[in-house]
Order: structure tokens, then sequence, then C-alpha cells
């Protein structure tokens, strides 16, 4: 009984084996139990860069086994090559066939082209944040021939000239346009909105500046430099803040209150505030950033030693802060560096201004550049584009360019990176 079950159970294989040609050597086994080649693999497709600016061009790439035929949708055959360079005048996704005797396979890659880039020359823009039109000006070098090698946003002061910064010769901070066109990088003049006095200004993180516009600057910058850096597919370790007066001490907040997507800062005569605002703004750095500072010590609007800032009418309208070493040594802290002894450089390149530019480097992952201008004013540092002395600004430094030292320290962070916090 049992080998008559064993029979039945065995039976329907037996069968199959047979109309398979199992038992070896049928017709369509190709003999010796082989078959039809295996359709094509792909192995690998891809685009470098995956991003590019309009007019420039990826690498296609690939890595295909077992194919008698390639060819690329858009492209055309690509026979015997591993490789293309494409230039896509749009976003373009491109599909890799590979063929042979038994089928075809397909694999598929993205180039995208971001936004058109600005013309070379100062180009006025708007954007809309939060209901509200908030203007800015690109600087383009016009020898720049490929893609930038940086982002850097240069914020005015307050209750001066605003986006008249971005003028040639207007101002010191117009200078980073001259030094874009040596190192090419795109310079972006973001504009302020009127503070309660009338001049164009920044909402930085005092709480007791009563003449403050009370805009989303956070908001907008967040949005603006999210914007460009999408435009020219830069990543957060390639831009750059700096900024004078009202415009540094703007930068400081975004560094600390902001969504802290920037690679490194700069300031000239800027200080955090004695009464924060609460929030983001009362806590210390929330990551480690290269920091350069640079102050005078006869400032009279930002006061060197902390105090009322501009304080023409004795009233302290628009708040108080600590002092330049005061805020310094906050940064010295968040970067780990409180404990380092720092090198000193003296610059002394003009001897008719008040006193020599002092260099203090404090070495590290993430470095602290502090500049004490001896008997220098609020005016921003230049060689270049000079500024009288007057009670309320008192003597410009003039043995160094703010915006050359502020490249220059930008520029180092980009050949090393940035220690982890």
């Amino acid at each position: 009984m049992r080998s008559s079950l064993v029979l039945v159970y065995l039976l329907p294989v037996i069968l199959t084996l047979v109309a398979c040609g199992g038992g070896g050597g049928g017709s369509g086994g190709g003999g010796g139990g082989g078959g039809a080649a295996p359709a094509p693999v792909i192995s690998a497709f891809a685009a470098s860069p995956a991003q590019v600016q309009p007019g420039q061009s990826a690498s296609l790439t690939w890595s295909v086994q077992g194919a008698t035929s390639l060819s690329i949708a858009g492209v055309g055959s690509v026979d015997g090559l591993s490789s293309r360079t494409v230039s896509p005048g749009a976003t373009t996704t491109y599909v890799l066939t590979a063929t042979n005797g038994s089928g075809s396979v397909t694999a598929s890659t993205t180039v995208t082209v971001l936004g058109a880039a600005y013309p070379p020359g100062l180009s006025a823009d708007t954007l809309q944040v939060g209901g509200v039109t908030r203007e800015f000006r690109v600087y383009t070098p016009a020898n720049l021939t490929s893609a930038p090698k940086a982002l850097v946003f240069v914020l005015h002061g307050g209750g001066g000239a605003g986006l008249n910064i971005a003028n040639p010769g207007a101002h010191p901070l117009s200078v980073f346009r001259n030094v874009a066109d040596q190192e090419g990088f795109i310079v972006v003049y973001p504009g302020g909105l009127p503070a309660k006095d009338g001049s164009p200004g920044w909402d930085d993180c005092r709480s007791d500046n009563q003449t403050s516009s009370g805009a989303d600057d956070l908001g907008f910058l967040n949005a603006l430099i999210e914007r460009l850096r999408a435009q020219y597919g830069m990543p957060v370790t390639r831009v750059f803040m700096a900024g004078g007066s009202n415009g540094a001490q703007m930068t400081l907040s975004y560094a600390i209150a902001g969504a802290g997507n920037v690679g490194a800062i700069a300031t000239s005569n800027g200080n955090l505030p004695q009464n924060p605002k609460s929030g983001a703004c009362s806590a210390p750095p929330p990551r480690r950033l290269p920091v350069l500072m640079a102050h005078g010590t006869a400032d009279p609007a930002m006061p060197y030693a902390g105090g009322c800032v501009a304080n023409l009418g004795s009233d302290c309208l628009r708040g108080r802060v600590i002092s330049a070493e005061a805020t310094r040594n906050v940064w010295l802290s968040a970067n780990g560096l409180a404990a380092i002894s720092p090198v000193q450089t003296v610059f002394d390149a003009n001897k008719t201004d008040p006193g020599p530019a002092n260099r203090f480097a404090y070495a590290g992952g993430s470095p602290v550049e502090w500049w004490r201008m001896d008997a220098g004013g609020h005016p921003v540092s230049s060689r270049i584009v000079l500024v009288a002395s007057s009670p309320a600004s008192g003597p410009q430094n003039r043995d160094v360019e703010f915006a050359e030292i502020a490249w220059n320290f930008f520029n180092r962070s980009l050949q090393a990176p940035i220690a982890p916090p």
C-alpha cells in the first residue's frame, strides 16, 4: 500500500520532467541545460552633477553588462561608450535602454537645471515673505564663466544708506563687489524695512529696541538664502553672511536665532544685546560656526565697552548691547576656544588714521578671528571707500579692507571642514 502511494505522488513530477526535457538534451534546452542568454543588466546610471546652471554641462555615466546595443532617449546610440556629456536647456530625465536578444531593460537619471542666473552686474529683485514684498540686490561679476565659489550675503546698517551700499563707491561694504570680481563669488545685498524713524534697518535680537520695524527679518533671510541656494545649487558650507552696524547685529542674531544655514559670518562694529528677546535669542549659539568680528575701540554708535546704541538723544531708544569683548567671548565659548591663546598680528599701513588694526586669531575647527581697531570709530574699515569722521560715528580705520579680510576668512573655511558641535 505504501509503495502505491509513493508512485501516485511521484507520477506528476516524472511526467513534468519528461515534458520539459528535464532528462537532458531536449531541443529547447540549447544543450547541456543551457537556454537563451539572460537580459542585460544596468548596474549603474547616474548624472554628475545632478544640478546645473543654464548652459552648464553634466556627465552621464553608466555600467551595463550583457547588452548588444545601448541608447539614451533624446541623445541616441551610445554603443561602446560608458559616459556622455549633455547640456540640457531645462530639467531633463534621461532614459538609458540596454538591449540584447532576450529583450531590453531601462534605467533613468535626472539633470535639474536651476533657475536662470542673474546677469552680470547689479540686479534688483524682490521676494514675498509673509505677504510682504522684500527687496534685494544681486551682484554677478562680469568675468564669472563657471559656477560661483560662494554666495556672500552683505547686510547694510540701520539709519543710513540701505540698499544703496551696493552701489560702487557708496559705502565700504560695496567693496565686496571688487573682491567678488577677483575671487568669483556672488554678492547678495538684502534690504531691511524702514524702522520707526523711517530709515531702513533690521529687527535683530534686541528686546529693548523701541525703533525697530518689527519685521520678520529672520524669516526673510531664511527664505532669501534658500531661494538663492537652490538657484545656484550651493551647499550651506558655501553660504556666508557679513554686515556692518545694525547689519552686524542682524548677522549675529541670524547665526544664533535663525536656521543657521550659513557656513561662516563676519561683522563690523556690532555687539550682542544686553537684553535679548526670549527664545532662541536668549540661548547660546546652537552650533559651532567660524566667526570674524571687527570693532573700533572709539566707536560712539556701538560702544566698544557696551551700553546704549546710537544714543544721540540720550534716551537709549535703540536698546543696550554688551561689550565687543563680551560678544567675542560668547563665540569663543560656543566654539570651544575659550582656553586658546590667540596669535596677534598688527596692521598699520595708514599712518594718518587713529591707530593700527590688531588681528587676534583663535585657531580651531571653527575658528574665531577678532579684529580690534585701536582708536577706530564706527565706520567699516576700508582703504578704498573713505568715510569722514563725525561726532556720531568717529574716525575710520584705514589700515585694512573689511571686505577683503572677511572674504579671506570665508575662503579659508572653504578649505577646511568645520568641526562638529
